[in-house]
């Protein structure tokens, strides 16, 4: 999954369990993010890319569906739209953080990600 999450996120393929997980579970996705940083398999740029993107619209399946049920028969799209407008924002968050994550890293360098 590297390929694909490397452009989309920056983040190694290694995440892509994680996030998953994400879609149903915030507490799993947590745990699997802070196993992957504990075992360095990711690094901690990494992983404030990947916290980003979980904590925007958490568990979106389960919330969506769940939630969601009591105004889908007021909306006046289909149900699949919303879901993709946040499944959109959660990759657009994360980029955000991304770009301001490059741009602190080159004003201060020596710093990093721990700025």
């Amino acid at each position: 999954m590297t390929p694909v999450l490397k452009p989309l996120l920056g983040i190694p393929g290694i995440c892509s369990l994680a996030l998953i997980a994400n879609l149903q579970n915030t507490d799993a996705a947590a745990g699997m993010t802070k196993e992957l940083a504990q075992e360095g398999e990711i690094t901690e740029r990494d992983k404030v890319i990947f916290a980003a993107y979980q904590t925007s619209g958490s568990a979106i399946i389960t919330n969506y569906f769940s939630s969601g049920v009591a105004v889908f028969a007021f909306l006046g799209t289909s149900v699949i739209v919303p879901l993709a407008v946040i499944l959109v924002f959660k990759f657009v968050g994360a980029n955000i953080l991304r770009v301001w994550l490059n741009f602190e890293e080159r004003r201060n360098p020596t710093q990093g990600a721990q700025a």
